[in-house]
């Protein structure tokens, strides 16, 4: 039987921990921040919920990887969630980065990425035809290229992101 989208909900937990233990009860074997981005933050989000209502959760193992800059430009963004990469690019290229979380920001100066890795799905789990395809991290993706086109990082620079791929 497919773990989907409503079967780990149903279990739902609002303390981090808790819940994923109870949704490992259901099969599912994540890293507690990938959980958290994917299932606690998205919790009530209606519209996340239709984009992978219909993934085997169970099926995906995660991993953590170095992507490029350039890589990440051609990462896939599902068309409803395009607005805000767009925007946070535009803030960025305009303005350079910013955010009001301190953590935030002394992750971004002292070593130009991002605090928490995006979750990225390989692009068969989503059934797309991109060989990557963001699902969380939106404003992460879009500031960091801003950051890109604004030639405050190289297109060489790494920045890791969480990679689920079919097992």
């Amino acid at each position: 039987m497919p773990l989907t989208w409503k079967t780990v909900q149903e279990v739902y937990s609002p303390d981090p921990v808790e819940f994923l233990a109870l949704a490992e009860g259901l099969g599912l074997q994540w890293p507690l921040d990938v959980f958290e981005q994917v299932f606690i933050d998205h919790h009530e989000d209606e519209e996340f919920a239709e984009l992978v209502k219909l993934i085997d959760w169970s099926t995906i193992a995660w991993s953590e990887r170095p992507l490029s800059g350039g890589a990440l430009r051609r990462v896939g963004v599902p068309r409803i969630y395009q607005l805000a990469v767009d925007e946070a690019r535009m803030r960025t290229l305009e303005g350079g980065f910013h955010d009001d979380r301190e953590e935030v920001m002394a992750q971004w100066q002292s070593a130009k990425t991002w605090l928490h890795s995006p979750i990225v799905l390989t692009g068969d789990v989503l059934q797309t035809a991109v060989q990557y395809e963001l699902i969380v991290g939106f404003t992460r993706l879009g500031n960091i290229m801003g950051a890109l086109d604004r030639q405050d990082l190289p297109e060489s620079a790494q920045h890791l992101i969480w990679l689920g791929q079919r097992v």
